[in-house]
């Protein structure tokens, strides 16, 4: 009797034991549990926003609602697409897309400023220590809105406006690997295509005021990671033939009207083609 009165103290004892250590980790779960996700920083063309979301934003209601747009992944109150190259990269690395993105994104001119995405990732827990990887696309619509300013000028505004950004996200993401993604080939040296009417027909309009943002841009965002210790991720090597002069089944950058290039959901912006060719390089990267 008394062996018998021993052992269910003892068992007694243990249980509480082990509820304890169950409550302990419990309590611990919300801690370990933060999301491994992939956070997409930018301007519309990350974003890509469908057209007619992005009207509706620009002269509608979608912003002033609070609404987060199309994708899952959106948060805040910009419409993005579900299946940009950010979302995309981040289901090919089996991450969670966390997207910030919004169009007329600027650091150095009037417009929805970067820091604001960078404020509201770290007000909705975006970035953690969990976080795996940070992908940023942004600079060009900083080029035509600064176009009475030198060169040299612009470059550094650029640096000094979004290098504590960078810093920013780095403390908030101290394991993430941060990417500087540039932009796809646009122009065919001083030259666009604007109107493609089918089987590789369509203009050849000489611009070179377009070319010269789109080196402008590339040289900025090529500064920010430098100055910051993160990545560049060179676009222009791998699409030099996939511009928007591209013949219809090459071209990844859509001209104005541009029904035969693939889908796309903005005209003069990436295309799918486009978008899946970007997040296939930044997976591989």
């Amino acid at each position: 009797m008394l062996l018998h009165g021993v052992g269910r103290r003892l068992a007694t004892l243990l249980a509480g034991i082990l509820l304890v250590v169950t409550g302990m980790v419990a309590a611990s779960a919300p801690a370990d549990a933060q999301e491994r996700n992939l956070v997409i920083f930018g301007d519309s063309i990350i974003a890509d926003t469908p057209s007619l979301e992005y009207l509706a934003e620009r002269f509608g209601s979608s912003t002033s609602s609070g609404s987060s747009g199309s994708a899952e992944s959106s948060v805040g109150n910009c419409a993005t697409s579900p299946d940009n190259f950010g979302a995309r990269a981040a289901r090919k690395l089996n991450l969670a897309a966390w997207d910030y993105s919004c169009p007329g994104t600027t650091s150095i001119s009037p417009g929805t400023q970067f820091s604001a995405q960078v404020d509201r990732a770290l007000a909705t827990g975006g970035l953690t220590p969990a976080t795996q990887r940070v992908v940023v696309t942004t600079g060009f619509n900083d080029t035509y809105n600064n176009d009475s300013l030198p060169v040299g000028e612009v470059r550094s505004r650029f640096v000094d406006a979004m290098a504590p950004q960078i810093e920013r996200i780095k403390a908030a993401a101290p394991n993430a690997r941060i990417q500087i993604v540039g932009y796809a080939t646009i122009t065919d040296g001083d030259f666009v295509c604007l109107a493609h009417i089918g089987a590789n027909i369509h203009d050849r309009t000489f611009f070179p005021r377009v070319g010269y943002w789109e080196r402008l841009a590339q040289d900025m965002q090529h500064d920010l990671a430098h100055a910051t210790g993160t990545e560049f991720v060179d676009l222009k090597p791998s699409t030099a033939d996939n511009g928007m002069c591209a013949p219809d089944d090459r071209r990844m950058w859509a001209g104005l009207i541009d029904f035969h290039g693939g889908p796309g959901n903005m005209p003069i912006h990436i295309n799918a083609r486009g978008h899946e060719h970007v997040a296939n390089v930044i997976a591989a990267s």
